[in-house]
């Protein structure tokens, strides 16, 4: 979420370029601690959030000098080595994350799911999986679908970004050549030696993964693409966001932070965006408060605002400056300056069914590797089975798109949605099953580990939720509501993600070792017993939201156009995961790298 570079206020009253040390190595900038008085009243361009977005935009638009930059995050700077060394959602730890409870969720037994998202400089890449890999070129290329006429948001306008995004660096070829890794630099990767943001490998992985994989290759409609970031799914292996000379973690603050000393880059830690200011039409600042105080400070912005809040705080953002929903904001109370009934709507997440689980009867056998290496540096998985419907349920394949397509999707969204908003939903949906019977869209997500045990991923919801500013608080934590299984079409996918772990676990090649299930179990045979048990056990987040300020026409629903431009102002952008319009079948990170990457040379063009 919020952070960045430069000046930063340590949750008082001093700005400080500070020498930092990071995995032994010191940082290039050292020096003197200023007064927060003496910030600059204005820059160029006032990022809000200093995260996986905000950090690349601001990184890209000082680098030639030109324009001064100030980015504005809500978290700290963090030195602690947990974060270099893995350890998933920041271990947990909540001076790293917001960690936001949504609303009951009738529909998974009216339990609420926590909202986690990284609230630390480098945002959501310093606490994430570290799993990097992005989604197929057809998942891609439903975002143009329900963006502009031509528009470049598409596969062939975001690989450029993606190999730009990272500094791809290969498995050992020992490792490479005992395990099967393959990859293609041509296809999907970059690797200028001036990029400090890595994509690399462990030295080493479990022997016992064998079996997993030479499992899969027995199962039907299952492809091995030589690289599944080259836009094709399957079986395959994917890079960690690591440094692979260090094997520690590799992330915004690492690659567009911490080795760049510019006094036009700056950056605000401990604060907290209210709104953003207007003079007219035109976006001319933000105000802001510590964290811990009250006192207000504004800052102006010559050029534009840029928001990189993410997810969850860009459309509070947008709401409590009067861009919003009219009825929303009248309930709360705020002047209206753009009725923009798209903030806040089409949020969505992956979502997965905890400990789908089997032991053996029978210990299979460990395959001799000499490859070594230390398990130490698996800070995460690298092999994963991506699938579509033709694989995960061949026989169900017609009947599931048929039913989407003829679904009254008004009757699976909140009263009062507002027409825009459901039209919009209606041409994702157009775009969706378009290719919903193609192999090359990864609903299934399934982890391929050394265990007989996996969290099958729901990559692809059709439910969609919300997140919007509480109108008896508005500066309180918003309002989440997944809309988790809000469409029916949701559980039965779910439900068949499961039947095809089954299937794998009792599969031919792992039969030999009687393969017993311990979760959900032998009692959970019928359709209706299933969907019981997944209901009860469904997680609506795999801590990857997206959606709520999307990049889609005005007319659908959208909130800001082919130019990342918020529709009815000037000067205000998004450039963070919340303008994803349709959810990649993939984590997030690599994707926000590109959309920021992208947002950065739009922005610049703009000038």
């Amino acid at each position: 979420m919020y952070s960045s570079f430069g000046r930063l206020l340590f949750r008082g009253s001093f700005l400080s370029f500070s020498l930092l040390f990071i995995a032994g190595a010191s940082s290039s900038r050292a020096f003197r601690t200023l007064r927060a008085a003496e910030l600059e009243d204005s820059y160029d361009y006032v990022i809000v959030g200093g995260g996986t977005a905000g950090l690349t935009v601001g990184d890209r638009l000082s680098e030639s000098g030109k324009y001064t930059v100030l980015v504005i995050e809500y978290g700290i700077l963090d030195n602690s080595t947990g974060i270099l060394t893995g350890g998933v959602l920041g271990g947990g730890d909540p001076s790293r994350q917001f960690d936001i409870p949504s609303v009951p969720q009738p529909e998974l037994n009216d339990r609420s799911v926590n909202v986690r998202v990284g609230k630390v400089v480098g945002g959501s890449s310093a606490i994430n999986g570290l799993q990097l890999f992005r989604g197929t070129s057809d998942e891609y290329d439903m975002w143009a679908e329900v963006g502009a006429e031509n528009s470049t948001w598409n596969w062939a306008g975001l690989l450029p970004y993606f190999k730009k995004s990272v500094h791809f660096v290969p498995p050992l070829p020992q490792l490479a050549k005992e395990f099967n890794i393959t990859y293609d630099i041509n296809a999907a990767w970059g690797q200028d030696p001036s990029n400090q943001l890595y994509a690399g490998y462990p030295n080493y992985q479990p022997p016992e993964i064998k079996l997993m994989y030479d499992a899969m290759h027995k199962m039907p409609n299952v492809d091995f693409p030589r690289d599944g970031n080259a836009g094709t799914n399957g079986v395959y292996w994917y890079p960690s966001t690591m440094d692979p000379r260090t094997y520690t973690r590799s992330y915004a603050r690492t690659g567009h932070w911490d080795r760049i000393s510019r006094s036009n880059y700056h950056l605000i830690t401990g604060s907290k965006v209210t709104k953003v200011l207007f003079e007219g039409d035109i976006a001319s600042g933000v105000t802001y408060v510590p964290v811990n105080g009250n006192q207000t400070t504004a800052v102006k912005a010559k050029k534009e605002v840029i928001l990189a809040a993410g997810t969850i705080h860009t459309p509070q953002i947008l709401q409590l400056s009067g861009v919003g929903g009219a009825a929303l904001l009248k309930q709360a109370g705020i002047p209206i300056k753009v009725d923009l009934p798209g903030v806040g709507s089409n949020f969505q997440d992956h979502g997965y069914t905890p400990g789908v689980s089997f032991r053996w009867t029978k210990q299979p056998p460990v395959p001799v590797t000499t490859s070594g290496g230390d398990p130490a540096t698996m800070l995460t998985r690298n092999l994963g089975a991506f699938l579509g419907l033709p694989a995960i349920s061949p026989n169900d394949v017609d009947a599931i798109a048929s039913k989407y397509e003829n679904q009254d999707l008004a009757a699976y969204v909140p009263k009062g949605t507002h027409p825009d908003v459901l039209a919009g939903y209606k041409a994702q949906r157009s775009a969706f099953t378009k290719i919903l019977r193609l192999k090359n869209v990864s609903i299934l997500w399934q982890i391929l580990s050394s265990s007989p045990r996996t969290d099958p991923v729901f990559q692809h919801p059709v439910s969609r939720g919300t997140v919007n500013i509480d109108p008896s608080n508005p500066t309180a934590e918003p309002i989440i509501d997944y809309g988790a299984f809000t469409n029916p079409l949701d559980i039965e996918i779910m439900a068949s993600l499961v039947r095809f772990v089954r299937r794998f676990f009792n599969s031919e090649s792992l039969a030999p070792y009687g393969p017993i299930e311990t979760s959900p179990g032998a009692s959970v045979a019928t359709d209706d017993q299933l969907k019981a048990w997944v209901r009860q056990s469904y997680v609506p987040s795999v801590y990857h939201p997206v959606g709520t300020a999307a990049l889609m026409r005005r007319e659908l629903g959208g909130v800001v156009g082919e130019n990342l431009l918020v529709y009815g102002v000037r000067g205000l952008s998004v450039v963070d995961a919340s303008v994803i319009p349709i959810i990649p079948g993939c984590p997030t990170t690599l994707t926000v790298y590109a959309i920021a990457e992208k947002a950065a040379d739009l922005i610049k063009a703009r000038q």
